[in-house]
């Protein structure tokens, strides 16, 4: 059994809140602390798509976008970030910290801690707040999703918790590699497309014109006619969904190096 370093739990995917300044702020914090320890991380905030400002810039009334290219373009940012944000948590990162502070924690920061978590990553819970929900004590769902119970309160000693967590989870015997679900890997296999082509998305960001939303719009249309196939062996309510299963795009490879 050799020893978790920095590498071996490297990238750590951050998972946490990101609404307001203050929730930014706290995850450079966490970012900081794991990246000046070595580790290399996953910031969904940095290296993932921005979904709020896209949000705000194409949804204007009266911008020139039709209603339906507006919920085509919608529903479509949305599933491939679900789809990048599941290859990160389930394919490319190696453990995970779930930032759990604030008055109640993030729902979507607890599903993926959950995902993490069925998949056999460490999982390091940070919290500083005293705040629970019940009776002094947090959620036992959520609470158990950190193999010791317990929780850290200082960003400083989160790298070495998340090499502790790891040496602890090496030492339960019988851990097997996680095997996705059929679906669970045809979303993996789409995150990891999106994953590839983020630089193409991100010069979409860039080049936003706040006078012309229907630009915006209609380049990620342009994507998601592209990316069709994959995108329907993802989610199964897409009506091209027998073509693709039958043409093989359903099959991904998940070797894992």
């Amino acid at each position: 059994m050799s020893t978790p370093t920095p590498q071996s739990v490297s990238p750590v995917y951050i998972s946490g809140p990101m609404f307001s300044v203050a929730d930014l702020g706290q995850q450079a914090a966490i970012d900081a602390a794991l990246t000046g320890a070595g580790m290399t991380t996953y910031l969904p905030q940095n290296d993932g798509i921005e979904v709020g400002p896209l949000m705000s810039h194409i949804g204007e009334p009266d911008n020139g976008v039709s209603a339906k290219d507006l919920y085509d373009v919608v529903l479509f940012v949305r599933q491939i970030v679900c789809a990048m944000d599941n290859f990160q948590l389930l394919f490319n990162c190696k453990s995970l910290v779930f930032n759990m502070d604030g008055r109640v924690p993030d729902e979507g920061s607890v599903a993926e801690t959950a995902a993490a978590w069925a998949s056999g990553q460490p999982i390091v819970i940070y919290k500083t707040t005293p705040i629970t929900m019940l009776g002094g004590f947090d959620n036992p769902m959520v609470s158990g999703l950190a193999m010791n119970w317990q929780t850290v309160n200082s960003t400083a000693a989160l790298p070495q918790a998340v090499l502790d967590a790891a040496s602890l989870l090496q030492s339960v015997p019988g851990t097997q590699r996680f095997t996705p679900g059929s679906q669970c890997g045809a979303v993996i296999k789409l995150g990891s497309l999106v994953w590839e082509n983020m630089p193409t998305i991100r010069a979409i960001l860039k080049a936003i014109d706040p006078t012309d939303p229907n630009k915006t719009v209609q380049a990620f249309l342009a994507l998601k006619t592209q990316w069709l196939a994959t995108l329907s062996a993802a989610y199964p309510d897409q009506p091209p969904l027998a073509a693709a299963v039958a043409s093989g795009d359903g099959s991904i490879d998940l070797t894992r190096n």
